[in-house]
């Protein structure tokens, strides 16, 4: 009965060989694998920086105007609540 709960002791059935296709990334991981099959990189897509410079400033603008009305809003708000109560 030795050796029937892990197998039958004749060696492994399925084995991995790594394949030597380059010397740089033949470390047998995967990851050494996948780097090693050549696939080249896509160049990126150029984006204009003025564009996204332009959007980004936009997008403060805005935030500052809406702060500031916020701010105006309810410092009005506070004044006619808490103006009222200490006048009266």
């Amino acid at each position: 009965m030795a050796g029937t709960v892990y197998g039958n002791g004749e060696g492994a059935g399925f084995t991995t060989v790594a394949i030597p296709a380059n010397a740089v990334e033949n470390s047998g991981s995967l990851t050494g694998h996948i780097l090693a099959q050549g696939w080249s990189d896509t160049p990126a897509e150029r984006s204009s920086n003025a564009r996204v410079m332009i959007v980004l400033a936009a997008a403060l603008g805005l935030l500052v105007a809406i702060s500031v009305m916020v701010v105006l809003l309810a410092g009005d708000a506070l004044d006619g609540l808490v103006g009222s109560v200490l006048k009266g």
